[in-house]
């Protein structure tokens, strides 16, 4: 079910945009159209006593930095106090019954102060911080996630920080709240927060996918006042991807992914444009795109990687092609020239032809045993995975695998990196690392 309000109408028609972020800025998850690539130069080897600064974060996150106008902005949760006999909400099976709890969930038992950072993207200074949020967590969260996990979306003059159930919060670049929104409490499963808000023009854009399905829905509200502009009902159980934004046939589409099926909706309404096959697992992994297609990955249980054409074609044909292993968990696939990237939870990698989907290569290994959880960057013919030992091995880009070189911050690492204006920056357990 769809609802535009009167006042999302108006402010469909009559969009306001604020001042861009720099060309090579890094303002969202994973950058620029939300790809994990830049056009820039960036230094690929390092050490822990040569990166360019690093500065202390406190608490914890996997929320990634974004930079916009010179400035870094990310969000952090402190742990408080205990809070005893305070238990997360019931959660639902997979066989829709009562009482499922997940082996991992953690943590509802104390207070968080979830806080919102601005620091200098030169120095490192701080330069505001913000407690969103103080007090009990509506629900658990695994072990391994945060409270904090989304990742700002900015502007450059604006930017808006996501903590699910703890409210979405609209700052300006100086760090003066200019709105809130409560969205009331968002179960999933005790598995905790991940979805990072989309700005679309004048518009803010929320996927709160939730339990086995009810109350699910995508949401966008006018980024200036945070009112509601349409809201449209979904039936998809939990989820964590982040929606994107496409060109296709002559017009924009909304792509949100899903365990159940890839839905397109017309981004100024709401309105449903197609649906085909979904993930089958949780789709945590974000969609990238290219080539005309755009690719959805999962792999929490099933291995999906889906290669959809967007726009207005039949949809008997919409799948172009599909691969059915060498998906991660956490991790999103890349699309770097013409090959898409799967990077799997053991960081072994598959190079895939976007276009035809031929597989170039498969089984591709770090050099040394390890996890992954954050998303691959690009840049200068190059990849850059990071392991949550926090060593980032770069690897040539192209239908062969080739390990160019070990790098390490010497910290444990699950955020993604940024890439901007000549610097990677890296957000580990305990620091923020600057290397140029």
């Amino acid at each position: 079910m769809r609802h535009l309000t009167l006042a999302g109408a108006v402010s469909v028609l009559f969009l306001v945009l604020s001042a861009a972020p720099a060309p090579n800025d890094w303002p969202q998850w994973r950058g620029p159209n939300g790809a994990g690539v830049s056009e820039g130069t960036f230094k690929d080897a390092w050490t822990p006593e040569t990166v360019a600064w690093k500065v202390a974060i406190p608490g914890s996150g996997h929320s990634s930095p974004v930079v916009a106008n010179g400035r870094i902005y990310l969000t952090t949760s402190i742990e408080g106090a205990p809070l005893p006999g305070h238990t997360a909400p019931v959660h639902l099976g997979f066989d829709l019954k009562p009482g499922y709890v997940n082996p991992d969930s953690c943590c509802i038992d104390r207070t968080y102060t979830l806080k919102v950072l601005a620091l200098d993207a030169i120095t490192g200074a701080l330069l505001w911080e913000r407690t969103a949020f103080d007090g009990a967590m509506y629900d658990d969260r695994h072990r391994k996630n945060t409270y904090a996990s989304s990742t700002v979306a900015t502007d450059g003059d604006m930017l808006y920080a996501y903590f699910e159930s703890a409210g979405l919060y609209a700052y300006d670049r100086n760090g003066h709240q200019k709105w809130k929104v409560d969205f009331g409490g968002l179960a999933k499963a005790g598995m905790g927060p991940g979805m990072s808000p989309l700005i679309h023009g004048n518009l803010l854009i929320v996927q709160n996918d939730l339990e086995m399905g009810e109350g699910s829905h995508i949401v966008a509200l006018d980024r200036r006042t945070g009112k509601q502009i349409w809201k449209t009902a979904r039936s998809h159980r939990r989820s964590w991807a982040t929606p994107i934004i496409v060109t296709a046939g002559g017009r924009e589409e909304l792509i949100a992914s899903g365990a159940e099926s890839v839905i397109a909706y017309d981004p100024m309404t709401g309105a449903e444009l197609w649906k085909t096959e979904g993930v089958r697992s949780h789709p945590i992994p974000s969609v990238v795109q290219g080539h005309g297609l755009i690719f959805a990955t999962a792999g929490s249980g099933a291995k999906v990687a889906l290669a959809i054409t967007p726009g207005k074609v039949d949809d008997a044909v919409r799948v172009a092609w599909k691969y059915n292993k060498g998906t991660a968990y956490v991790a999103s696939p890349i699309l770097y020239g013409d090959y898409l990237y799967l990077i799997s939870d053991a960081g072994l990698m598959t190079c895939i032809d976007a276009k035809t989907g031929e597989v170039k290569y498969e089984g591709g290994r770090p050099p040394v045993p390890a996890s992954f959880r954050a998303s691959p960057v690009a840049f200068d013919g190059k990849l850059l995975i990071t392991s949550e030992d926090g060593d980032t091995f770069v690897i040539k880009a192209g239908p062969a695998h080739a390990v160019i070189r070990t790098n390490s911050v010497d910290e444990p690492v699950w955020a993604s990196p940024a890439l901007a204006n000549g610097t990677i920056y890296i957000r580990g357990h305990r620091h923020l690392f600057a290397i140029r």
